[in-house]
């Protein structure tokens, strides 16, 4: 989810496809950490979703001092809490409230840079059992998948703006010379393969 510094908020549509049960629905922006003390707040943070129903989530920044050289990455949660259903009172029944967890890219107004051409400048280094990602662009880039040598990597993450990134080698891989990629962009699909040399 992109916040373009342009605008005075972002918006996000939450939809109850149920066509029989209600939902609490409670929402809140919160750092890598866990930590909800963020420059953004989301509104309404806590309303009834009733079957079949959607409502805007509206996503606002209240903090200017942001950084404007670069993106700053934070992450929007909703979660779904069901109603009590009186048809099960005095039964055991196990109710589950899920959360969804959105990154919310906050991006500067002005902000110098071409995200599409971007993934391509990512930088890499073979560093021990590690390969070392290096992105000097001002936008953070999402790994969707990942090969080094051929072989895959479940885990990869994300490449922060102007900063770095570990990614572990496989057990078994030895050899590490060149790495096959994609990344998410800012629809959320993936984008064509690149490979690069890893020096």
């Amino acid at each position: 989810m992109i916040y373009d510094g342009n605008k005075k908020e972002a918006s996000l549509t939450v939809q109850n496809k149920n066509k029989s049960e209600e939902f609490l629905i409670q929402s809140w922006v919160d750092d890598a950490t866990g930590s909800k003390k963020t420059p953004f707040i989301i509104t309404p943070p806590l309303f009834k979703l009733e079957p079949g129903k959607n409502n805007i989530l509206r996503i606002v920044n209240v903090n200017p001092s942001l950084p404007q050289d670069r993106e700053s990455v934070y992450w929007v949660n909703v979660k779904a809490i069901p109603s009590q259903n009186e048809e099960n009172e005095g039964k055991n029944v196990l109710q589950i409230a899920v959360r969804t967890r959105i990154k919310l890219f906050y991006r500067p107004a002005g902000l110098k840079g071409d995200i599409k051409s971007s993934p391509g400048e990512l930088r890499f280094t073979r560093n021990g059992k590690q390969i070392k990602v290096d992105n000097p662009t001002v936008f953070n880039i999402t790994f969707s998948d990942v090969f080094i040598n051929g072989h895959e990597i479940e885990k990869s993450g994300m490449v922060p703006a102007k900063g770095a990134l570990n990614i572990y080698l496989p057990a078994g891989v030895n050899s590490a010379s060149q790495i096959k990629y994609n990344t998410i962009n800012d629809f959320g699909s993936s984008g064509e393969y690149l490979t690069r040399e890893i020096n």
